[in-house]
């Protein structure tokens, strides 16, 4: 049975002057203001009861109490910025482009992102002098001490969120400068809490997977609420929001509870510790956020086009955005509280910045670790096949098979034993390589994401011309492995986390674009020939044999890493590099051979 959709009416001008009277626009900077007074309350609370300002011990160099109070008050309007910019923009990509509300979204969101840069200018200073430990009269009296600021990760990091600011700040697609805004929460995930924790990865992974969707849920949702209230395009923004906001709740907390899992060293932390407490706050707050997202769904989202009921929506979203608000200098007092004794340091791998167990090939199966960063990163995905086989069905189960064996091969190589010893041992990280490169981009083109794409919401979903042409892909794939191996990537690669995954992900995707030109299962924008395809094949395969040869007959690979690093049971580093290049040699050929059998130029097949 086909879904219905209500039809959507325009608001009548009474009913926008109903809304109007409910929240008035001239209300919205003391609404705002009475928010903001809210949060700070909450934070100079929270600060009074973690402990986080603590009286001078006589004889021992101080920043002062400006700088004592003035930071956490800084980053709370430096975190009020940061979501009123990404929000504002996730806003204006949610609503029609003609929109002249979208517009609007675009050149508010400027406006915060330059309230953003000057709190992080102003943050980089009682950073400095938090960390010297200097008053910042003094500071400011001292031109060079400023300068030393380049040198030390905290500031460093404020530094790279000011050069993104500047560009989500700029006159460009809404697009970029959503991705600069969002690319500007993730460096302090560096240098907070996360970067003392015992998991260190883990830690990272969770804090940049808490900051981007709790921006867009409290960002987005102050955006619709101020620049949509009184719009005729209200009832097509919001349960687009509405749908994203439940994705974000599900985000925050998933990732929330990873977090406080590396955190914590024992549940009793949860009611032993002044950390533990604020956190169970949290999960107070983000209990009361549900509950206000409950209700918008079953009240407001359907028929906010009527006059009572958008007034509902405007005196809902109010209330449930003072309570963001409240929840932000909550999470900002807690950043500034120090973790329980034995939570955090003490990283059983210094270098690696997480404990391997010893090495064996059973741990290839056995070992997980689970990062929420992938896991939403692939759950997203697969959650989104399922809603578009559903609206497009039927839809065969051969292709829905494929995509998910794909995101299952992807998950494994980065959650399981391949991807907690890629980083320490070579025959790991080609084995985790070869399978998001070619085993899992292949099954995901088989999968016809495109073409379902296109069925479900009736729209052409073939891709950018570019991103299809044979003679790019045939260059760009052996170039992107030259680099890897043949220039510092791979050791850089292998040093952090966030290296780390950017270079798999970007194979992944690569390998992507690559096999869904050979398979040729979803539309592409103009006929490859047969020919091209398998030309590109033939790349290929001439690439994985090239790479085991390197590997099986050349120079170390990152052995000064790999040497650091490397897990008891885990092959030296020589006897490493010959296992991974016949893992990179032989692991691709068996899917290569099966595609390239699948291609064959059978007339009745070539023109389907």
């Amino acid at each position: 049975m086909a879904r219905t959709y209500p039809i959507e009416r325009a608001a009548t001008p009474i009913e926008r002057a109903a809304t109007a009277r409910a929240f008035p626009f001239r209300a919205v900077p003391v609404y705002a203001g009475a928010a903001v007074a809210a949060g700070a309350v909450v934070l100079l609370a929270v600060l009074r009861f973690g402990g986080a300002v603590r009286p001078e011990i006589p004889g021992l160099p101080t920043a002062g109490p400006v700088t004592a109070w003035g930071l956490p008050l800084a980053r709370f309007c430096y975190d009020l910025c940061a979501v009123g910019c990404v929000g504002t923009l996730t806003a204006a990509l949610l609503a029609p482009a003609a929109a002249p509300e979208s517009a609007a979204c675009r050149r508010a969101a400027g406006r915060w992102a330059l309230g953003w840069a000057l709190f992080t200018a102003l943050s980089y200073v009682l950073t400095l002098s938090n960390l010297i430990p200097l008053p910042v009269g003094d500071l400011l009296a001292a031109p060079d001490l400023l300068e030393f600021g380049t040198s030390i990760p905290q500031t460093q990091a404020l530094l790279v969120v000011l050069a993104a600011t500047v560009v989500a700040a700029a006159r460009l697609p809404a697009g970029i400068r959503l991705g600069a805004a969002v690319f500007g929460l993730l460096p302090p995930a560096y240098v907070g809490h996360a970067a003392s924790a015992g998991d260190h990865d883990i830690a990272v992974s969770a804090l940049m997977s808490h900051l981007v969707p709790v921006s867009v849920w409290i960002g987005g949702l102050a955006a619709v609420l101020i620049h949509f209230r009184r719009s005729d395009h209200l009832a097509v923004v919001l349960p687009r929001f509405s749908t994203l906001a439940l994705c974000c709740f599900a985000a925050v907390a998933v990732s929330g509870v990873a977090g406080a899992w590396v955190r914590l060293s024992a549940p009793s932390d949860l009611w032993r510790s002044d950390y533990g407490l604020l956190l169970l706050a949290k999960v107070a707050v983000l209990a009361i956020l549900g509950l206000f997202g409950r209700r918008h769904r079953r009240r407001t989202v359907v028929g906010v086009a009527d006059r009572t009921v958008r007034r509902t929506f405007v005196r809902l979203a109010a209330g449930e955005v003072a309570v963001m608000v409240a929840a932000i200098g909550l999470a900002v007092g807690l950043s500034r509280t120090p973790p329980p004794p034995g939570s955090g340091g003490g990283h059983g791998q210094l270098a690696l910045e997480y404990a391997l167990a010893p090495f064996t090939p059973g741990a290839l199966i056995t070992e997980v670790r689970l990062d929420p960063t992938v896991l939403l990163l692939l759950a997203l995905p697969a959650a989104a096949y399922v809603v578009g086989a559903r609206r497009a069905a039927p839809w065969p189960a051969g292709h829905a098979l494929a995509w998910h064996a794909g995101l299952a091969l992807a998950a494994w190589a980065l959650l399981g034993g391949a991807g907690s010893y890629s980083r320490a041992m070579l025959p790991a990280q080609a084995l985790q390589h070869t399978v998001l490169t070619v085993v899992a981009p292949l099954l995901l083109s088989l999968g016809a994401p495109l073409t379902l794409a296109a069925r479900a919401f009736r729209r052409d979903r073939t891709g950018p011309r570019l991103l299809a042409r044979p003679v790019l892909l045939a260059a760009a794939y052996p170039v992107s492995f030259l680099l890897l191996y043949g220039t510092p990537w791979l050791p850089w690669s292998l040093s952090g986390y966030a290296p780390h995954l950017v270079t798999e992900l970007l194979f992944l995707g690569i390998g992507f674009l690559v096999f869904r030109v050979v398979a040729a299962v979803d539309p592409l924008p103009g006929p490859v020939p047969w020919a091209d395809r398998a030309r590109l094949l033939g790349v290929v395969t001439a690439v994985h044999l090239a790479l085991g040869a390197f590997l099986l007959l050349g120079p170390p690979v990152a052995a000064d890493w790999l040497s650091l690093v490397a897990p008891p049971g885990a092959p030296g580093v020589l006897a490493g590099q010959r296992l991974a290049g016949a893992v990179s040699m032989l692991l691709p050929l068996p899917a290569l051979a099966l595609l390239a059998v699948r291609m064959r130029p059978v007339p009745a097949r070539e023109g389907r």
